[in-house]
């Protein structure tokens, strides 16, 4: 009997091995353009044999970016405003921003990162509309997507 606990322990573990979530990440260099980085996780990955290897480098990861919306004005001190007739004062501004801010990541090599992965293959993937991902990849480290800096 403890064979066969012995060959479900090691199953369970296969399969929980081979799910990917959530992970720490490494730049190796980042795209502002396309907004896409390449990273390297820095867990290990665990052969059949329990040995420790580094995952492949995984190229063009979609980098996540943010948009926001103010809804009040603040106040803020502004300096380096140029007049183009008098003085400007900007040490008692207040303002006020109607549309939305979108903020574009910026990655440095080297940062840490955390990257998720997708629950299907994303290659198929094309702005907003519903896809069949087509291939049956499942939680795959091709299909992951950078969230954020670590600091």
């Amino acid at each position: 009997m403890a064979s066969d606990t012995e060959f479900i322990d090691l199953l369970e573990r296969r399969i929980k091995l081979s799910i990917h979530t959530t992970a720490p990440a490494r730049v190796i260099s980042y795209n502002e353009s396309k907004r896409t980085a390449d990273v390297e996780l820095l867990f290990m990955s665990v052969d059949k044999d329990n040995n420790a290897e580094k995952y492949k480098v995984i190229q063009g990861v979609p980098v996540q970016g943010m948009r926001y919306k103010i809804s009040e004005s603040f106040k803020a001190a502004i300096s380096s405003l140029i007049p183009t007739e008098g003085s400007i004062d900007g040490s008692n501004a207040s303002v006020k921003i109607d549309n939305a801010i979108e903020f574009t990541p910026f990655l440095k090599k080297d940062d840490v990162v955390v990257v998720s992965f997708a629950e299907r293959a994303l290659d198929n993937l094309n702005g907003t509309q519903t896809f069949d991902p087509e291939f049956h990849r499942t939680h795959d480290i091709d299909d992951c997507i950078v969230l954020g800096v670590l600091f």
